[in-house]
């Protein structure tokens, strides 16, 4: 997700669609990944259950670990986002200000 130009010397629209693309990325990581994932979990712990009828305790920890792992991963990418749209209200600040 990391873009080869630091994000200071894009314009203003640039970072927008930038962030925009980003935003999507993560969107389809949370639908194609980290739902499946807590779903699986949710299969594992409810009293009816598809694949057999005493999941072992390394099944539950099997899910858990990809939750995490999974989880890390997407939190790492809004960590991303976060930044790119504080450097993008940083821009528009500075922008304002050199309009006046």
């Amino acid at each position: 997700m990391a873009i080869e130009r630091p994000t200071r010397r894009m314009t203003l629209r640039q970072q927008l669609t930038h962030a925009e693309k980003c935003s999507r990325d993560i969107l389809e990581h949370i639908n194609g990944t980290v739902l499946p994932i807590i779903s699986d979990l949710r299969d594992l712990s409810r009293p009816v259950r598809r694949r057999t009828h005493f999941p072992t305790m390394f099944a539950f920890y099997n899910a858990l670990k990809r939750l995490q792992t999974t989880s890390t991963d997407a939190l790492e990418d809004l960590e991303y986002l976060h930044g790119h749209l504080e450097e993008i209200l940083e821009h528009a600040r500075r922008e304002r200000i050199n309009r006046k």
